[in-house]
């Protein structure tokens, strides 16, 4: 299986028209966004797609109105429609889904028809992601110790719902929820109880039930011990119980295991497994502990269990786990531990990481910081027609357009600001953002340095600086706000923000390393030929500059060159040129015998390739 790199909802849950987010290359997702911004919906979108594989219906219910009954409409319950589209999609006008592409270009949708694959796709794929993945979210912990204190915990209700459905048995092609399922669905059907094949599937579960708690038992206690213990605490010893009445360990011959069988009436009776927890504090047996721990360790003790859980080997290529609001009831140095372990997974596991918690989200993404490139921060919202967007995190464009929406205008002016100063000295050589007595120059001075830059180097259009600057003289003037017409303003604030996404789409990439050298040969023409080679040094700062749909260009610097005559070596010489101006001026007299396009005929000197192959 692959990776996932793209998600898209259209009409589910929070989402009204068509939302996305790209995780290109594969990257872990960590995002922001306060409750009912749609965070969770997006948490329950991939959970709903990627779950939908092993429904009877393969997910129609999630994105199916209701049935008519002659003239009578009966709504579907379970129906996750967003509800301003409701209407339409219950006329058939309009088909609300969820779409996950993967990094093989594989493509998987799921909407009334059920999940498919719109490419090619197998379905044995989804469910292998399954199997080495996991979601967990606050309802989870709240499941594990949801035990009044006079009850003991009984964990059968996590394992079915939070656990159970992504473990699939070495050896096997039935994840052992569905092996339950099939147990209850026959029961129900009135099988026989007594009848062999029917007795021989409770074993094969409670067989495999028991290995997978076995195993489960054997990393808990290190996972818990070795990275959620506060310091100064005891260790704890942690063990899940899942007994045969016959087991030695089990002194009350409670039932744990599941069983079909006849009650003291001869009544036939389904009994569900029971799963125990014991755990020991210093070797001392801990009786309730849902009475005697804090919900913080109830928490860390849930998150060891589940985490245990996990496949440690064989891991399917693209496995997540899909995180959303799992750490609320942890103070910030709780949530760090569990952060911490969070990244020593990442190496193993996707991370997607939900949060609606902005100081727990900046800190985890400060952490992730060395690892830059491998995460992709978000933070969304809604608008003010209950839409949600999305935005970069710490991107000052990004931002400028959140406050727009938030009619929040002189905010996002100020963002605007910040974000032409950033975006000027990235498209600026380092001499050129400085004054004659070097200091730095402000924005009007970055601006106009811009443009001269970009003329100089060869740049014919440079209307986007001349837009700039016109914005600089008020959207970008702090001093200009303090009296102005709200909806020019606006106007002009978003006017600026087209112009600055415009800048922002011109590519800036270094050139050759400084001191490369660089040689072109040309000749004379008739009837005197003479045999020139031009030996060039870089000396500056060259950077290869892009314009989206244009050929890209090689700015202007300072070079060293000789020119060598029929053998004659002649003196060193300086330039302050483009490489393309000095190869035309000499290519305009030559005998044209060369191409005219310096790309292809000025030759790196250390690997004797032409620099178009550098750019």
């Amino acid at each position: 299986m692959a990776t996932i790199t793209k998600i898209e909802i259209d009409g589910f849950k929070a989402f009204p028209n068509n939302f996305s987010i790209d995780l290109s290359d594969g990257k872990n997702l960590l995002i922001y966004g306060e409750n009912g911004s749609g965070k969770s919906s997006l948490y329950y979108a991939l959970h709903v797609l990627m779950q939908s594989v092993f429904k009877d219906d393969k997910g129609t219910k999630y994105f199916k109105p209701g049935d008519t009954n002659g003239d009578k409409f009966i709504p579907n319950n379970e129906q996750l429609i967003n509800i301003n589209r409701f209407n339409e999609a219950k006329a058939n006008t309009y088909t609300p889904n969820i779409r996950i592409t993967f990094d093989d270009g594989k493509v998987w949708r799921l909407d009334n028809g059920g999940l498919q694959s719109e490419n090619g796709g197998n379905e044995s794929d989804i469910r292998m992601l399954n199997k080495d993945s996991a979601f967990i979210n606050h309802s989870y912990i709240s499941r594990f110790h949801a035990a009044r204190n006079s009850e003991e915990i009984n964990l059968w209700n996590v394992f079915y719902k939070d656990i159970l459905p992504f473990h699939l048995p070495a050896g096997t092609s039935e994840f052992l929820t569905d092996l339950y399922d099939n147990i209850k669905r026959e029961y129900n059907g009135g099988v026989d109880t007594k009848n062999k094949v029917f007795q021989d599937q409770i074993t094969k579960f409670n067989d495999l039930l028991n290995k997978y708690i076995d195993r489960i038992n054997i990393r808990i206690n290190s996972i818990y011990n070795d990275n959620f213990k506060n310091e100064g605490d005891k260790d704890l010893n942690i063990k899940l119980i899942y007994y045969s009445k016959e087991h030695p360990d089990n002194a009350l011959k409670e039932q744990y295991y599941l069983f079909c069988g006849k009650n003291t009436n001869g009544a036939n009776m389904f009994y569900p497994p029971k799963i125990g927890i014991e755990i020991k504090e210093a070797g001392v047996l801990i009786y309730k502990p849902q009475s005697y721990f804090n919900e913080a360790k109830l928490t860390a003790i849930a998150l060891a269990v589940r985490f245990a859980a996990m496949s440690t080997t064989a891991i399917t290529p693209g496995s997540f786990l899909a995180l959303d609001d799992m750490l609320i009831s942890l103070d910030m140095s709780n949530r760090a531990k569990v952060m911490e372990y969070l990244l020593k997974l990442s190496d193993k596991y996707k991370i997607y990481l939900f949060t609606h918690d902005k100081m727990f989200f900046e800190y985890f993404k400060h952490k992730t910081q060395k690892h830059q490139s491998e995460w992709v921060c978000k933070e969304i919202y809604m608008d003010d027609n209950k839409i949600p967007y999305i935005r970069n995190s710490e991107d000052y464009l990004g931002q400028a357009e959140h406050f727009i929406k938030q009619h929040e205008y002189e905010i996002a002016g100020n963002f605007l600001r910040k974000a032409a100063e950033l975006l000027c000295k990235n498209f600026l050589p380092t001499k050129w953002q400085l004054s004659t007595d070097y200091s730095r120059l402000d924005l009007n001075g970055l601006i106009q340095n811009c443009k001269k830059y970009a003329e100089e180097s060869g740049l014919k259009d440079v209307a986007i600086f001349e837009e700039l600057d016109g914005f600089r003289k008020f959207i970008l003037n702090p001093a200009s706000h303090d009296s102005y017409d709200i909806i020019k303003y606006r106007y002009e604030v978003e006017e600026c923000l087209h112009t600055l996404h415009a800048f922002q789409s011109i590519v800036i990439i270094p050139f050759l390393e400084y001191g490369a050298k660089l040689y072109f040969e040309l000749k004379t023409p008739l009837p005197n030929i003479e045999k020139y080679k031009f030996e060039i040094i870089l000396c500056d700062d060259f950077r290869i500059i892009k314009l989206p749909d244009k050929e890209p260009i090689i700015s202007k610097g300072m070079i060293n060159y000789r020119v060598i005559k029929n053998e004659t070596i002649g003196r060193m010489q300086s330039d302050n040129t483009t490489l393309k101006h000095f190869y035309d001026v000499n290519y305009s007299k030559s005998d044209k015998s060369k191409s005219s396009n310096y790309l292809n005929s000025i030759i790196v000197s250390k690997t004797e390739d032409p620099i178009y192959n550098f750019i």
